[in-house]
């Protein structure tokens, strides 16, 4: 009775033993759906990496940042106290941080140990515009700027590298020719890391943030800097703003390319828009090779179908039902399809990492890309299998012992 009924998994291993004598025919169709597979788990991968860079970024920056930039061709700093006065005096209402920055590059000392390190000037408000988060300490205060301390809070890497910790508050740091003491050190969550048109997310776990009167020994009201982020109370009022900021900071700079305005929120979204476009283009040409893959293994089934008739009719013969020829095929078919598709989730995996590092482009592989490209091999094989095992289960016992 067992031997009329066999379970289904006892066709597992007659298949892979077929396949072995039908090499070239196997491996082809394997190639075909491995492929298929694979761009559509690296697409599904690049969706994922793409959302959760969007929510973080959208997270840290809100859809209220504005950033004047400084770009002018000699380098120079193209932004003053008195354009801070005025803001605060035309705008002061409309925006809940604004924080001037300033950056350059000095030596790190301490303990013998030199360290090239990213020195930012700032203010308290650059906190707060980019939802930094502390792991001891505290960040940069107005006490701090207006009485010109030698204080820096250090990125987490920073403090690591130079301390090997990060209980590093009250310790004396050189920067340069200066002596400065450890008041914070920021936490291990970092900024995500975006390129956009004209920005890019500060690394802020490789900067040390020292007060923005300190690095210069001008007066506190005739300040110099080369950026400023604003961050306003209601998203809504940025559209309205852009032209009264253009009159404060001068629209002569902006038409003479030496100031720019960067709405981060709006440059997300483009590149989103076209990360988008990307995908649909992508999955596109993995539709199209993942069809001829199925194709394929429907050719090769149906060949093995009209080369095995005297196998289901001797089968047949002896007491296999309909159903029983109908699982065998199926069987076959699916391995194929299963085994293209786990070496297309490897495939993809690998490609993945490569689009990452050479493309700058967010790539995450997770529980659900796996499971996407294993449903798509199924489908693939249950599409390339039906047919085939249709017809073979169809196939009467005494025509096919004729043939």
């Amino acid at each position: 009775m067992q031997a009329n009924n066999p379970d289904i998994f006892s066709y597992i291993l007659p298949a892979f033993k077929m396949w072995q004598v039908k090499r070239l025919q196997a491996l082809l169709s394997i190639a075909g759906i491995a492929i298929g597979v694979m761009g559509f788990v690296v697409v599904v991968a690049m969706g994922q990496g793409a959302r959760q860079e969007f929510a973080r970024a959208v997270g840290v920056l809100g859809t209220n940042t504005v950033i004047v930039n400084s770009t002018s061709a000699d380098g120079l700093p193209q932004l003053n106290s008195d354009m801070l006065f005025s803001l605060k005096k035309l705008m002061g209402h409309e925006l809940s941080a604004m924080a001037p920055v300033q950056h350059e590059y000095r030596n790190a000392y301490i303990n013998r140990k030199s360290q090239r390190v990213r020195l930012v000037g700032t203010s308290t408000a650059y906190s707060e515009v980019f939802s930094l988060v502390l792991a001891s300490g505290r960040f940069l205060a107005p006490y701090d700027l207006r009485h010109r301390q030698r204080v820096a809070v250090l990125g987490h890497e920073s403090a690591m590298e130079l301390f090997a910790t990060t209980q590093v508050n009250g310790q004396m740091l050189r920067l340069g020719m200066e002596w400065f003491t450890v008041i914070g050190v920021l936490g291990t969550d970092k900024l995500p890391v975006m390129k956009l048109s004209g920005f890019q997310s500060p690394d802020t776990g490789h900067s040390i943030y020292i007060p923005m009167t300190v690095m210069t020994a001008k007066a506190v009201d005739d300040l110099q800097f080369s950026k400023l982020l604003l961050k306003f109370a209601d998203d809504q009022r940025i559209p309205a703003a852009i032209p009264l900021l253009q009159r404060i900071f001068g629209a002569n700079r902006f038409s003479q390319q030496k100031l720019e305005l960067i709405i981060p929120y709006q440059l997300l979204i483009k590149k989103k828009q076209f990360q988008n476009m990307l995908e649909v283009f992508l999955l596109g040409i993995s539709s199209i090779i993942l069809t001829v893959g199925i194709a394929g293994v429907l050719n090769v089934m149906l060949v093995s179908v009209n080369t095995r008739r005297s196998e289901i009719g001797l089968r047949r013969a002896v007491g296999a039902t309909r159903n029983d020829i109908l699982q065998q095929f199926m069987v076959e078919g699916v391995m194929l399809a299963v085994v293209g598709g786990t070496a297309g989730l490897l495939a993809g995996w690998g490609l993945g990492a490569i689009v990452a590092s050479w493309f700058d482009l967010p790539v995450l592989f997770d529980i659900q890309t796996i499971l996407t490209g294993f449903v798509i091999a199924l489908l693939a094989g249950v599409l390339s299998a039906t047919y085939p095992a249709i017809k073979a289960a169809g196939l009467h016992p005494v025509e096919a012992l004729r043939s």
